[in-house]
């Protein structure tokens, strides 16, 4: 018997869309539309203002006020009576998103999701905030029609014109040179030397700020003061809940100071990035549980995360089933023991399951309680496995299987990046699947980037994000197998994305300009839960000038910075990644060319077989013996035959 197929009472626009964030809300009785042209000549024909959501799917609260009000026909009522409603996937459209919620941060002072707006039909805000329940939000609508509706019309123009003046960001120039110390001595001022990681609740991974660290603290010895800072909190996070302790991967960041409960979301980028700290962190102290952990969370992307036909990898997976958050992810003492049996009480003495639970009467699995039980440790793999199996019989989270040009992007650099640390060669092979995919088939015919690959088809045009992260990942995959054809696509992509995107004084913006229906392009530099587009691009130019021998791209990372350097200097810690694009020409690098022949991989295990964050390699092919060469801080050393001869010239800096 086939299922009778669900009947709505209400369908909007929306149920048109790709995306499955927008499809969520297509039976609400609001009347939304999605971001377009439509929307907004309505509400100047209708002389209404606009409301606009922006949200994606694995969002929590994005979900709650859904539940809340845009399911409720009280408050469906006043929108559609009153508003134009327009719903915007934040991972479709980041430059929308990037806009707008640099109005609400002016208005209030901090930022999130859903992000909820106000605008004229000329598209500029005046009105901001993130999440409200039901009844603050139908004050707000009340309150914004009547000064619509009445002689304050005026002043809430003038405050949309002053407010999208503030929220386009300009390139300040500055006297100001970036400097890396200030933003490590920033970020150790706020470590949390009892639990690790950087700050206080809720705490958020942040990965690119361990990047910065390790690559300042490179040439120091594993247990130094940033070295130990680096290793607590890799370590407390993966011991804590905010890692699935049963199924790999790390969830989107802990609503307290021990890393103990999650917001459960597991988002692509999150994955990718921490993979690449996990990678390198073992590279440099040879520590087994960052390597194995490393390891578990690309066995997570490669089991739930990859789209079979394409190679791709989705997006995210949900915080809640069942509308709970956690739920899927959570248990009782009662549910290990119908699992597991007499093994149960070790079990959850081990992995903290308790009576009285962690979050609403349920335990998140974590060892933070268990300090002398290694990650890996092998006496507890049958046990998990076998929970692991009774989770799979629940009902699982909703996954966003879009595939996004950005996350899909850090996916491909991270596994390259394990492939060379680790000697995998199948890592490779699934990155190079991926970013083969992409170049096919996410850009259209004249070379332009698209940004979401869904149902077959790929749309909306990147941002700077995107093409900076492809950049990224295809230097890995060239410095993981030396094949040419990426390292022209990078350079392809670079040269767009230098007229693209291009700004004053040598700055990038954030939209291109061909993207022209919101009020600003935005510049961005600010990392948030991923590095910018801009500290990804400088790192790139750094590179490619080694790669290709081209100084000019230096020049050009260079101009970059110092475009950006007024607006670092009151937090140096918010641009991490810029500041580590600084530390990477502070230190000048070290370039390595080896010449193919009898040797060649021995000669290649030494470049690769320390933490050397600044090497660059390079292949040519040669006759006879292989030799390598040396460069650093503009100087060459003399070919060497030997590994010996390279490790002992590496060991003294280049």
């Amino acid at each position: 018997m086939h299922a009778m197929p669900i009947q709505h009472k209400y369908t909007n626009r929306l149920i048109d869309t790709a995306s499955p964030y927008l499809r969520q809300h297509a039976h609400n009785p609001v009347n939304w539309y999605p971001w377009g042209d439509e929307a907004f000549e309505k509400a100047r024909v209708e002389d209404k203002p606009v409301f606009l959501s922006v949200g994606y799917s694995a969002c929590h609260w994005c979900h709650v006020m859904e539940r809340e009000s845009f399911a409720d026909e009280a408050v469906a009522g006043e929108l559609n009576r009153a508003f134009i409603s327009v719903k915007v996937d934040r991972e479709e459209r980041p430059d929308v998103d990037h806009f707008y919620m640099q109005a609400c941060q002016r208005l209030t002072g901090s930022g999130g999701w859903p992000l909820t707006a106000l605008l004229t039909p000329d598209r500029k805000p005046f009105f901001a905030g993130t999440y409200y329940p039901k009844a603050r939000l139908l004050d707000i609508l009340s309150q914004a029609e009547s000064l619509w509706r009445s002689c304050s019309r005026d002043s809430l123009r003038k405050a949309a014109e002053d407010l999208t003046r503030l929220s386009s960001e300009q390139f300040i120039l500055s006297d100001h040179e970036l400097e890396p110390q200030g933003a490590v001595q920033q970020l150790m001022s706020i470590y949390d030397r009892e639990n690790g990681g950087f700050g206080r609740a809720p705490k958020f991974p942040s990965p690119h700020n361990l990047l910065l660290l390790m690559r300042f603290a490179q040439k120091e010895p594993a247990g130094s003061e940033t070295w130990q800072a680096v290793s607590q909190a890799l370590r407390s996070m993966a011991r804590g809940g905010l890692r699935d302790h049963l199924g790999g991967g790390f969830c989107r960041y802990s609503t307290d100071a021990r890393w103990l409960v999650p917001h459960f979301e597991k988002m692509l980028y999150d994955n990718a990035l921490l993979l690449m700290a996990y990678t390198e962190h073992a590279q440099k102290t040879g520590d087994r549980d960052s390597a194995w952990v490393a390891h578990e969370t690309i066995a997570y992307v490669m089991r739930e995360m990859v789209g079979q036909e394409a190679g791709l990898f989705y997006t995210a997976q949900d915080a809640e089933t069942e509308a709970v958050e956690g739920l899927f992810y959570t248990f009782t003492p009662e549910e290990v023991r119908a699992a597991l049996g007499e093994d149960a009480e070790g079990f959850c003495q081990v992995f903290d399951i308790r009576p009285q639970g962690h979050l609403d009467g349920r335990s998140v699995p974590n060892l933070l309680q268990s300090p002398d039980i290694e990650l890996f440790d092998p006496a507890w793999s049958e046990l998990r496995a076998k929970l692991f199996s009774t989770r799979a019989t629940r009902n699982a989270p909703f996954r966003d299987e879009k595939a996004l040009l950005a996350s899909n992007a850090l996916m491909v650099a991270a596994l390259a990046k394990a492939s060379i640390a680790f000697r995998r060669e199948d890592y490779l092979c699934a990155a190079a699947r991926a970013a083969r995919f992409i170049l096919r088939n996410m850009r259209r015919p004249d070379g332009r980037l698209l940004a979401v690959w869904m149902d077959g088809r790929a749309y909306e045009p990147a941002t700077l994000d995107g093409y900076a992260y492809l950049t990224w990942a295809l230097i890995e995959l060239h410095q993981a197998d030396f094949g040419q054809g990426w390292l022209d696509e990078a350079q392809k992509l670079t040269r767009g994305a230098l007229d693209l995107f291009a700004g004053e004084n040598g700055g990038l913006y954030f939209a291109g300009r061909d993207m022209l229906d919101i009020p600003g392009r935005g510049i961005n530099a600010y990392d948030g839960a991923t590095p910018s587009g801009q500290s990804v691009m400088a790192h790139n130019l750094i590179r490619l000038s080694r790669l290709l021998g081209l100084d000019e791209y230096e020049q050009r990372a260079r101009d970059l910075i110092g475009s950006l350097a007024g607006e670092t200097a009151q937090s140096p810690a918010g641009y991490a990644w810029l500041m580590a694009a600084q530390e990477y020409l502070r230190d000048g690098g070290v370039d390595v060319l080896i010449t193919q022949g009898e040797g060649d991989g021995e000669l290649l295990r030494a470049a690769r077989g320390a933490y050397r964050p600044h090497l660059t390699l390079r292949l040519e092919a040669g006759l006879g013996s292989a030799t390598a060469q040396v460069c650093a801080n503009k100087a060459c050393h003399m070919p060497v035959k030997t590994a010996e001869e390279l490790l002992k010239i590496l060991q003294n800096g280049g």
